[in-house]
């Protein structure tokens, strides 16, 4: 089965990193998810041997969906505020150490609300957590509440108003993830736009289960900025034409996509092209626990399988940082800062 490398080169280590693209869900550390199985009394179809296989991909998924029901088995011990926080604080500590100094968390708050739980006090819990992380580490953490396509239109309207409710408490973007290839972005049109009017990024998965028109949806009708994945955007030489014009940013996670069967093998996964296009890309790791990857990996993937430079790498940082959700201007040309500072570091 495919990973990403596990040795890690220096100059990669060490560089300043954006991670726009990752989820909580599929962050959660396989030792963690059993604690809390234990802890709510939750109980598992396998032994605590077996739990890293449950969790991560094995070779045998076909597609997005099997990816996906690998990702939900986490979601029975997230019905807690403090599984929530502890959770997401974790997700943000484990970036860190791979030197990301600035990460927006993305999540699905529905998947997690129950009664005595609603969404606000999910999105509070998981807000508490990233704070904890970065006073700890340093690292600056914004969330990203994603709705699911899967949903009932009307969940997914409620998410957009709460989301818009904590824009001033660390809530920077919507996300619209999920199953794409059943279920059309424009069936959640309305809670998109209740998002971007209330002063949230937007970003919209598309263009990985489903074709390259989906991408062209996201942006000309739903007016998002960045997509997640965007990969099939490749088969339509109008769509790579529309997103290099409006500088759209593709948010790209090459081992997930090897791993959902979006791309037959790493080696036809068009990042390069792409980059080499002038359409603006991120790099992230999706879903690091279930996918076994972490960013470093992934640009040590893009040096090893693609040709990209260290200077490319440090570029591509610098394109993510652009496209954050960042409002704050002096914090943006903080962390801009940071990126520089191993060029100078060389003088």
């Amino acid at each position: 089965m495919f990973s990403a490398p596990n040795v890690i080169p220096e100059e990669i280590a060490v560089l300043p990193k954006v991670n726009l693209h990752t989820h909580l869900e599929g962050s959660v550390r396989p030792e963690t998810f059993w604690e809390l199985c234990r802890e709510q009394k939750l109980q598992l179809p396998f032994e605590r041997s077996d739990v890293v296989r449950a969790l991560q991909v094995t070779g045998e998924e076909r597609n997005l969906v099997d990816y996906l029901e690998k990702i939900a088995r986490v979601y029975p011990a997230l019905k807690n505020a403090q599984a929530l926080h502890r959770t997401a604080y974790e997700a943000a500590i484990d970036a860190a150490h791979d030197r990301v100094i600035y990460l927006e968390l993305r999540a699905g708050p529905m998947t997690h609300a129950c009664p005595g739980l609603p969404v606000e006090k999910v999105i509070e819990a998981m807000l508490l957590g990233l704070r904890r992380a970065e006073s700890e580490t340093g690292i600056v953490c914004r969330l990203i509440v994603a709705a699911l396509r899967n949903h009932p239109v009307a969940d997914n309207l409620h998410l957009a108003k709460v989301a818009v409710e904590f824009g001033n408490e660390g809530v920077v973007g919507f996300d619209l993830a999920g199953d794409e290839a059943n279920f059309p972005a424009q069936l959640h049109a309305e809670a998109i736009e209740i998002a971007r009017r209330g002063g949230l990024g937007i970003t919209i998965h598309a263009g990985e289960a489903a074709g390259p028109e989906n991408v062209r949806y996201a942006v000309m009708e739903l007016g998002t900025k960045r997509v997640g994945h965007g990969i099939r955007s490749v088969e339509d030489a109008g769509v790579m034409e529309l997103l290099a014009e409006k500088s759209i940013l593709l948010e790209l996670c090459p081992t997930s996509n090897v791993h959902t069967k979006a791309v037959g093998d790493i080696r036809s996964h068009p990042v390069r092209r792409f980059f080499d296009y002038g359409i603006r890309i991120a790099i992230g790791d999706d879903d690091p626990i279930t996918s076994n990857t972490r960013l470093s990996r992934e640009l040590t993937l893009l040096q090893e399988q693609f040709g990209f430079s260290i200077q490319e790498l440090q570029r591509i940082q610098k394109m993510a940082l652009e496209a954050a959700f960042i409002s704050d201007k002096a914090l943006r040309e903080r962390l801009y800062q940071q990126i520089c500072a191993i060029d100078s570091s060389k003088e």
